[in-house]
C-alpha cells in the first residue's frame, strides 16, 4: 500500500508532492471551517437584542459587520520591525 504513494510506474518518487497537496488541502479545509464558524457566530450576535447582549457582557458596538483581518504573528513582527 505504501508503495503506491511513493513510486509511480516509472519509479519516480511522488511522496513529496502528495504530502504537500494533502497538507495544503487540510489547511484550506480548516480555514474554511473556521470562517464558516465565525460567520455563524456573527449572525447569531447580530440577531440578539441589546438586553441579551448586555446579559453576556457585550456592547452593541463590539458586534460589527465590517471585514475581519487575521494577521500572522510573524508577519506582524516583520511589519513592526520596518518602522
Amino acid at each position: 500500500m505504501s508503495d503506491t504513494l511513493t513510486a509511480t510506474r516509472n519509479g519516480r518518487l511522488t511522496r513529496g508532492p502528495v504530502e504537500f497537496l494533502g497538507r495544503a488541502a487540510c489547511f484550506w479545509f480548516g480555514e474554511t471551517r473556521a470562517r464558516a464558524g465565525r460567520a455563524r457566530t456573527m449572525k447569531i450576535l447580530h440577531d440578539l437584542s441589546d438586553e441579551q447582549l448586555r446579559d453576556i457582557g457585550l456592547d452593541r458596538s463590539l458586534v460589527h459587520a465590517g471585514p475581519e483581518m487575521r494577521v500572522d504573528a510573524r508577519l506582524m513582527t516583520t511589519l513592526l520591525s520596518l518602522r
